[in-house]
C-alpha cells in the first residue's frame, strides 16, 4: 500500500507543466472556481507495479485512444554537476503501460537510454513522444519503441536548427507541424514540419510582450491558441546541467519578471497573457478537446489542486483539490473521463519516491 499523507488525490495529447521556484500571479478566473470536489475520487489501487520495480519518480503520462496508459519514470535521476564520475550520475528512464484498471502491461524503449525524461505524449495516430530534457532530445516512436524521427542531437545541447537546450514539450498542429518548447535553459519555441525539418523559431530571453523566461511547455487548445507556459528567468535546476551551458545572462532573475501563461498564435505571433488560472508555486496545464486542465498551489500544503476550465468561454468549471504533490503532466482518459498525474519530487509532499509514492496516480468518477 502506497503511502499517502491526507486526500490526495487521446486523440491528440497536448500537455505542459510547471515547476517554478519562485511566485506566480493570481489568475482572475480563479475566483470564480466552481468547487466541484466531490467529482472525482483516488483511486488508491491504481497503478498496480510487478515485484522488484524500481524507479525514483515519474515525470509525464499519456493515454492512447484504447485506454492505454503510458508513464515515463526517471529512474535514476540525472546530475550532471556532479564533481565526480558523470556515468555514474547520469539519469535513465523508462516507459510503463497500464489499461484502464491499472494492471501492468510491461514497459518498453529502455534502450532509447533517455537521461532526463521530461513529459511523454500520444499524437492523433498514435504514436508516442518523448521529451528529453537533460538529453536535448524529442523523439517519436511506434507503440512498441520503434524511433521514427528524431529531433535534437542525444546530449549535446545548443540553441540553433538541430540542437536543443532543455526541451520540455510539444504541441501538434492540425497541418503536421510540430513546435517545441525549447525550454529550461532556451527561450523559445521551434516549428518543424512533419519530416522534422526546421521552420523557424519563436522567442528571446526577457519579460517583454513576447519574450520569455523559461518556456516550460506549450499546448494546443480547442480555440486553436497555443498556451505557453512562461516561467520567470533564473538557472532552474543548475545541478542537471555543465559548466557554461546555461547563458551568463540566465544566472540572474529578470527584474519585474512575474511567471505567466502567455498565448500564441499558431504562426508564431504573440497574443498576450492566459490569465483564468494563477497561483504561488506552480502550474500545469494541459488542453483535451473543449476543456483545459490547470495544475496549481492549493489550500494544503505540499500538494497541487487540479482546475478544470472551459476552453471555450476561459471559465473554471471544476477544482480536485490536492491532487497530487506536483502536477507534472496529467492525462484525460478520451471515454472514461478518468484524470491521470505523473508528479515529480514527492518528497516535496511528505511522500516516497518511487512505487510507494504518488508518482502516478488516477482520478476516476
Amino acid at each position: 500500500m502506497r503511502r499517502r499523507s491526507g486526500p490526495r488525490p487521446e486523440a491528440v495529447l497536448v500537455a505542459l507543466a510547471i515547476i517554478v521556484a519562485g511566485t506566480l500571479g493570481s489568475g482572475a478566473g480563479q475566483s470564480h472556481a466552481q468547487d466541484n470536489t466531490g467529482t472525482y475520487r483516488l483511486d488508491e489501487s491504481w497503478p498496480q507495479y510487478p515485484p522488484g520495480s524500481q524507479f525514483e519518480m515519474g515525470s509525464g503520462i499519456a493515454v492512447d485512444a484504447r485506454g492505454i496508459v503510458y508513464a515515463i519514470s526517471r529512474d535514476r535521476d540525472h546530475w550532471a554537476g556532479h564533481p565526480l564520475s558523470m556515468t555514474r550520475y547520469r539519469g535513465t528512464g523508462s516507459i510503463w503501460m497500464f489499461d484502464r484498471s491499472g494492471t501492468y502491461l510491461g514497459k518498453f524503449a529502455e534502450d532509447q537510454e533517455f537521461i532526463g525524461p521530461h513529459s511523454l505524449y500520444i499524437d492523433g495516430e498514435g504514436f508516442v513522444w518523448v521529451v528529453d530534457r537533460d538529453g536535448h532530445q524529442v523523439t517519436k516512436l511506434t507503440p512498441d519503441g520503434t524511433p521514427v524521427l528524431t529531433l535534437g542531437e542525444y546530449g549535446k545541447y545548443g540553441n540553433d536548427e538541430s540542437h536543443f537546450n532543455g526541451p520540455t514539450g510539444v504541441a501538434f498542429l492540425p497541418g503536421g507541424d510540430i513546435v517545441v518548447a525549447d525550454g529550461y535553459w532556451n527561450s523559445r519555441l521551434v516549428w518543424f514540419d512533419a519530416d522534422g525539418e526546421f521552420l523557424k523559431q519563436v522567442g528571446e530571453y526577457g519579460n517583454g510582450p513576447g519574450q520569455l523566461g523559461v518556456v516550460h511547455a506549450v499546448a494546443l487548445d480547442a480555440r486553436g491558441r497555443l498556451l505557453v507556459a512562461n516561467v520567470c528567468g533564473g538557472a532552474l535546476h543548475p545541478y542537471v546541467t555543465v559548466r557554461g551551458q546555461i547563458a551568463e545572462e540566465r544566472l540572474r532573475p529578470i527584474p519585474g519578471c512575474t511567471s505567466r501563461f502567455d498565448v500564441f498564435n499558431q504562426d508564431g505571433s504573440y497574443e498576450g497573457p492566459w490569465s483564468v488560472v494563477g497561483g504561488t508555486l506552480t502550474l500545469s496545464i494541459a488542453a483535451y478537446g473543449n476543456r483545459i486542465f490547470a495544475g496549481t498551489t492549493g489550500s494544503e500544503r505540499g500538494r497541487q489542486d487540479l482546475v478544470i476550465v472551459n476552453a471555450e468561454t476561459d471559465t473554471v468549471v471544476d477544482i480536485i483539490r490536492s491532487a497530487d504533490v506536483y502536477v507534472h503532466q496529467m492525462a484525460l482518459d478520451p471515454t472514461s473521463g478518468d484524470i491521470y498525474v505523473a508528479s515529480v519530487y514527492p518528497e516535496h509532499g511528505g511522500e516516497s519516491r518511487g512505487p510507494e509514492g504518488p508518482s502516478f496516480v488516477r482520478w476516476t468518477r
